[in-house]
């Protein structure tokens, strides 16, 4: 009898622990491997080098080994061959880099850069002419704005809060030492068009009856809101600006821009 009830004693704490494990397996949230496998697969890559035509100033920009969870959970629209964020109206598919340290050749010595935002997630970096200057965007899940680094101070600041479009193309270029053009998100800009309930036409597809090579072209524009869609995310206002002060200045009316020449 006593051998029984020690076996029933045994078999449910065998029991009850499983239990607990299989409830702990099933909470809900990520799960991390162990710390050397983190440590292997989350190693920093090698620093990208931008480099003045001097050969004085070494801007190195640190980047991340992976996109984060919250990156890859931002919305995407695939139309006319472009990949779109439409929360931020730019990409949905970048590298970033994630941190700026500015380097003099001559002395060696390293410089933090000041003033960055909390979170870097910058893009498009360019020196202007004279190279005393680097122009660069920064991302966030709901706008894309530009900022400027003076390489003197090793200082960076937001150049204004007026968010720009990059669907298509850098979305600035220095003009000359001072001034920046960029393409600024439309002001006043309306929710995006409504997708139609139902097709205002059949699907027509012509053949000529010859040999034709295939597209290999994705996600082509393929119908009426496919174009309203792309005009909608495409559109921008060209604004020229001081880096130094001034206010904006409207250059013609909205429309859609691609590369700068």
């Amino acid at each position: 009898m006593r051998g029984l009830l020690i076996f029933a004693l045994l078999f449910t704490t065998t029991c009850l622990s499983t239990g607990i494990k299989a409830i702990a397996q099933d909470e809900p949230g990520y799960k991390l491997p162990p710390k050397d496998i983190i440590d292997l697969v989350m190693t920093k890559p090698t620093p990208g080098v931008s480099i003045d035509n001097k050969g004085e100033w070494l801007l190195m920009l640190e980047r991340s080994s992976f996109p984060t969870v919250e990156e890859l959970a931002q919305p995407e629209l695939r139309i006319a061959g472009l990949r779109i964020n439409p929360n931020n109206f730019g990409p949905s598919r970048s590298n970033y880099s994630t941190g700026f340290e500015l380097k003099n050749t001559k002395t060696g010595k390293v410089f933090p850069v000041k003033g960055l935002p909390e979170k870097l997630q910058a893009g498009f970096v360019q020196w202007n002419p004279s190279e005393n200057k680097i122009a660069f965007t920064n991302t966030t899940n709901t706008d894309i704005t530009i900022w400027i680094i003076d390489v003197a101070s090793q200082e960076a600041k937001q150049l204004s809060k007026e968010p720009v479009n990059a669907v298509i193309g850098a979305p600035f270029m220095w003009v000359n030492d001072d001034q920046i053009l960029y393409k600024s998100v439309v002001e006043g800009i309306d929710k995006q068009p409504a997708k139609p309930l139902a097709p205002t036409g059949p699907v027509i597809q012509e053949s000529k009856g010859k040999m034709a090579a295939s597209r290999t072209y994705q996600d082509l524009i393929k119908s009426p809101y496919d174009e309203a869609l792309f005009g909608f995310y495409a559109t921008t206002q060209l604004k020229k600006v001081s880096t130094s002060a001034g206010q904006p200045t409207a250059l013609g009316k909205p429309s859609i821009y691609g590369t700068w020449n």
